[in-house]
């Protein structure tokens, strides 16, 4: 099944569309006036790969309003390494060709400690109808370095035909795996090539059964425990038993969800995203799937903490256009837009209640669930490095190449390394 990348919004998503441009009156204006004009006009926007196609539409309400301070959107790969190394290349040519910035949350260290992009206004992008834990992810040093735009938490997605009852600990989705087996079905997908994905899922494995990476502080590398190996010995099992396909170790998100969406797998892990797709009129099991926590050892899994901040580059010719545009795509008309049609998981708080919203996207509550207990990937200016010992240690034991044991030691080692 080729996927439709266009989102296909009916009924309640297409009028909260509408809603949307229609408030687009209300949005912040940048500054005008001949004093006041400086770091006014047109401003570009560099993303990750919008997987919904939904995101030109949201800055053409802005664009309509500010006629004069046109965003240009501009598509970059859908690898978060690639977007990243993109990213520094611009910063470190100070070229200014990238006005504002997906930031993808463990970036915020980095990218802040280097200066490459602007503080912001903590009141404007970061009061209390934000998010405490989406608020945090964009702090350094006791200041905002992004406006929150997006908030993220793993989801399990499932065959809700073949499984009426989705597994909430991993005993249970062990048992489950035999109806996948019954069905000629892969059990279980997630993103298991060595990149970011793959960091955000055995931090998810590990943390589930207790263990961690590092420090509060980021200063002590914590990863040599049995927790930790328990957790990545959990989907090292999975792979040996063929409950994971050995060509999972190659998915990233969109090969993941190709498998869950083309029928070829029972359950999925993967973000909010995902559920536009699974209801398109070309997918194939459009009203056969559902939506729950991550299983976890002995309960829901602790899911890794993910989002996207808007940041300013330093090099920007066009500060105050970029900061009064990212406060707008904060905003409850753009935030509506984010998850009634592009089904993300917005940076506000009272959103996750709001009944037209929950009719929309039903697994909203379900999503709140997850992220009040998810956890952040380890803060730390060197996260990188940090990421890349993660990567590098659990790849090699879902491939078979060392044990777990062997694997944990070394990945211990590594991180002492990259905090230094």
């Amino acid at each position: 099944m080729r996927i439709n990348r266009r989102v296909v919004a009916a009924g309640a998503a297409t009028s909260m569309f509408a809603l949307a441009l229609a408030g687009c009156s209300g949005a912040p204006a940048a500054p005008s006036g001949s004093a006041a004009a400086e770091g006014v006009g047109p401003i570009t926007f560099a993303s990750g790969k919008d997987l919904t196609g939904a995101m030109p539409q949201l800055i053409e309400v802005w664009n309509k309003a500010h006629p004069d301070q046109q965003v240009t959107f501009l598509e970059l790969s859908a690898s978060p390494d690639d977007q990243r190394n993109s990213f520094i290349q611009d910063f470190q040519a100070k070229s200014g060709k990238y006005d504002v910035v997906w930031m993808d949350v463990v970036w915020t260290s980095e990218f802040a400690a280097r200066g490459w992009i602007e503080a912001m206004d903590e009141a404007k992008v970061g009061g209390p109808a934000v998010l405490p834990a989406a608020k945090a992810t964009a702090m350094y040093d006791g200041k905002m370095y992004g406006a929150p735009f997006m908030t993220n938490a793993g989801l399990l997605f499932y065959r809700s035909d073949l499984v009426p009852t989705p597994p909430k600990t991993w005993a249970e989705l062990n048992e489950a795996c035999k109806v996948a087996t019954a069905n000629n079905m892969d059990c279980y997908a997630g993103q298991f090539a060595q990149y970011e994905g793959l960091t955000v899922n055995v931090a998810e494995a590990i943390t589930s059964a207790g263990g961690s990476f590092l420090s509060e502080d980021g200063k002590t590398v914590t990863v040599d425990s049995p927790e930790a190996r328990e957790g990545l010995g959990h989907l090292v099992e999975m792979f040996k038993s063929g409950q994971i396909n050995e060509a999972a170790i190659t998915y990233k998100e969109q090969e993941s969800a190709n498998a869950f969406l083309e029928g070829k797998a029972l359950f999925l892990r993967n973000w909010p995203y995902v559920y536009s797709l699974a209801g398109a009129d070309d997918s194939a099991i459009k009203g056969k799937f559902g939506v729950a926590q991550i299983p976890g050892k002995s309960d829901y899994a602790t899911s890794s903490l993910g989002g996207i901040n808007l940041a300013v580059s330093s090099y920007s010719k066009n500060k105050a256009t970029a900061k009064a545009w990212a406060e707008w795509m904060q905003s409850e008309e753009a935030q509506k837009v984010l998850v009634s049609v592009m089904n993300q998981a917005s940076v506000l708080t009272d959103l996750y209640t709001d009944a037209d919203l929950v009719k929309v996207s039903p697994y909203l509550p379900t999503l709140q669930k997850s992220e009040l207990t998810a956890v952040p990937r380890p803060r730390t200016p060197n996260y990188n490095a940090v990421s890349l010992a993660i990567q590098k240690n659990g790849y090699a034991a879902l491939q078979g190449k060392v044990s777990v044991d062997e694997a944990i030691t070394a990945m211990a080692a590594d991180l002492q390394q990259a905090i230094k």
